[in-house]
């Protein structure tokens, strides 16, 4: 004879959570994935002769599309009653006493399972894996889309079956070997990663703020300042113009101790320009777009040139000045005299300019006598000033003459004959061979 069919199990009966069965509450019960059943399911299972360990797919006839697996823990229930935990009966949408239809099944033996856990708190768990090995042995099947409850610590945590393979209506996790996956549970934000720390600079060594606007925050204070003089205070110092100090206004030491302060440096805005003006400043940049090109205005053209050649620039035609008209009279351009302007002397006396072109020589009987000074004058007493062999200066005044030494010898003369190179004191040896 031949197996019999699992699914020649097929009974009726009332459902009621296992908070219903006398006694304690047992945690294997209560968060795992066994029923109770009543002992004429034992002998109804031992006579049909189905194989063990014995699985059951529970469904709520009311609802075709709740359900869900389990097996069995123990047949001592009332007759016609089984008892669930209460996430079997939540899977179900059952009530107490509602009535639930039982039959045998046979599932394949899993091979992987993905579950996700339904709370953040889930995470403070040290090892999961090892929990959820310890409370895998209370399941003997999964159905995907369930949410199955785990005990740890007397906080019960839900799981979510998200995935199982082989894939199907559900696995068997009895002697098999599981491998299980966790996606992140239910709320979970992924932390936000640290950004990388910066390169070590002179600056962040030094403890200066680069993005500070104050003046003098790049220049260190003493270390009698605590700190750094320039340290930024988020306020703009303004002069009476409006202009902005914004460097060297920091305080500082010098080598020898003295303490000093910097005065400053304004820096005024730029000014602004008429609409239209040729003036392009730096903030306002010219753009040349379709647009201008439509309106006809001149603007330089892209510089497009071949593969392989070469631009160096424009050819400079030389400048040649327009010929002049037929029967008009040639003029030749006059250079600039130099130093035909006027001026003042030193003493504030005025000077004419004066032409640099040279004099012409006029005749001889053109010529005027130029003035000559007499030898005589009249004193102030209306006196005629005697004759001076001696030189005379302004007005017939008398010059003053070096006086001469008394004892000058005198010059010897020359001798009227040939010179021949001696002296006539000088004795001349004259050798007769």
């Amino acid at each position: 004879m031949g197996r019999a069919n699992p699914r020649s199990y097929d009974e009726y009966m009332k459902a009621y959570s296992v908070a219903m069965l006398p006694g304690r509450q047992r945690d294997n019960l209560s968060y795992g994935g066994k029923i109770i059943m009543p002992p004429s399911a034992l002998a109804r299972l031992t006579q049909l002769d189905l194989e063990s360990p014995w699985s059951f797919q529970l469904r709520n006839p009311s609802n075709p599309a709740a359900s869900t697996h389990a097996g069995v823990l123990e047949f001592i229930a009332e007759e016609g009653v089984v008892h669930l935990p209460y996430w079997m009966m939540k899977t179900l949408r059952l009530n107490e006493g509602d009535p639930i239809r039982i039959t045998g099944t046979e599932l394949p033996k899993g091979k992987f399972v993905k579950l996700q856990a339904q709370s953040v708190l889930f995470l403070e768990i040290s090892d999961p894996k090892a929990v959820l090995e310890q409370a895998l042995r209370n399941f003997s099947a999964l159905t995907q889309g369930d949410i199955i409850e785990i005990s740890y610590n007397s906080m019960v945590f839900g799981l979510l079956v998200m995935e199982t393979k082989p894939g199907g209506e559900g696995i068997s996790v009895l002697d098999t070997d599981l491998e299980v996956d966790f996606a992140a549970p239910v709320g979970y934000v992924e932390p936000e990663r640290p950004k990388p720390a910066a390169p070590v600079t002179m600056a962040s060594k030094l403890k200066i703020d680069l993005d500070s606007q104050s003046p003098g925050s790049s220049r260190p204070g003493s270390s009698l300042s605590g700190g750094f003089a320039g340290q930024s205070t988020g306020q703009t110092n303004l002069s009476k113009d409006g202009d902005h100090w914004e460097s060297f206004k920091g305080k500082g030491e010098t080598l020898g101790g003295r303490k000093t302060k910097g005065k400053g440096i304004s820096h005024r805005k730029a000014e602004q320009v008429p609409e239209g003006s040729k003036i392009i400043r730096t903030e306002n940049r010219k753009i040349v777009s379709n647009d201008t090109l439509e309106t006809g205005a001149k603007v330089p053209a892209a510089l497009n040139l071949p593969f392989g050649q070469l631009f160096f620039g424009f050819n400079i035609t030389p400048y040649q000045p327009p010929a002049a008209a037929p029967g008009s009279p040639e003029t030749t351009p006059q250079s600039p005299q130099p130093f035909a302007s006027a001026g003042n002397t030193l003493t504030g006396r005025s000077t004419q300019p004066s032409s640099s072109k040279p004099k012409e020589e006029k005749p001889a009987e053109e010529a005027k006598p130029a003035h000559t000074w007499g030898t005589s004058g009249h004193t102030l007493g209306s006196r005629s000033a005697p004759r001076s062999n001696g030189p005379l200066g302004a007005g017939g005044a008398r010059a003053p003459q070096v006086p001469q030494r008394k004892n000058k010898q005198p010059v010897k003369e020359r001798s009227p004959t040939p010179d021949f190179g001696v002296d006539d004191d000088e004795i001349i040896d004259i050798d007769s061979d």
